[in-house]
């Protein structure tokens, strides 16, 4: 048998202890209209700071699944940093299905690190000292072995 049906009100569930409610404030029968909005002041209060909570216990987690991922998964050897000798992937036959391009090299090379970028992506040289004229992304970016 519903609690609403034997007693005559809705009943108080637990959760509605932790999260302040309607059913939970200290209401009067006698409460001023000032009252009344102070008590909804220190309602929307909780609310928001239970709303920070929630973001930075978010925020820390996202941070320590970060920290586990990058110590299982090796994304690269060792990082690229500036001097080392590369190889830039060729991107434009990702797409292209022919059976003609099957063979062509996909691999661009060699050119020296110049400046690596926090972003992720490098900009890079040829051996005769000539820049790039563009930045290119970390995912096309491979370490070539001496």
């Amino acid at each position: 048998m519903s609690a609403e049906l034997m007693y005559y009100q809705k009943p108080i569930f637990p959760i509605q202890t932790q999260i302040i409610s309607w059913t939970t404030l200290p209401w009067n029968n006698e409460m001023t209209h000032e009252d009344l909005i102070s008590v909804r002041i220190m309602q929307l209060d909780l609310g928001n700071k239970t709303i920070e909570e929630a973001v930075q216990k978010v925020r820390e987690s996202r941070l320590k699944n970060k920290i586990y991922f990058y110590k299982k998964h090796r994304l690269r050897p060792r990082t690229i940093e500036v001097d080392d000798w590369v190889l830039v992937y060729d991107s434009t036959f990702d797409t292209q299905y022919d059976a003609k391009k099957k063979l062509i090299k996909r691999w661009f090379g060699l050119y020296v690190v110049v400046t690596v970028f926090d972003n992720g992506t490098f900009k890079l040289r040829e051996f005769d000292g000539s820049l790039l004229r563009n930045l290119i992304a970390g995912k096309r970016v491979k370490l070539f072995k001496k």
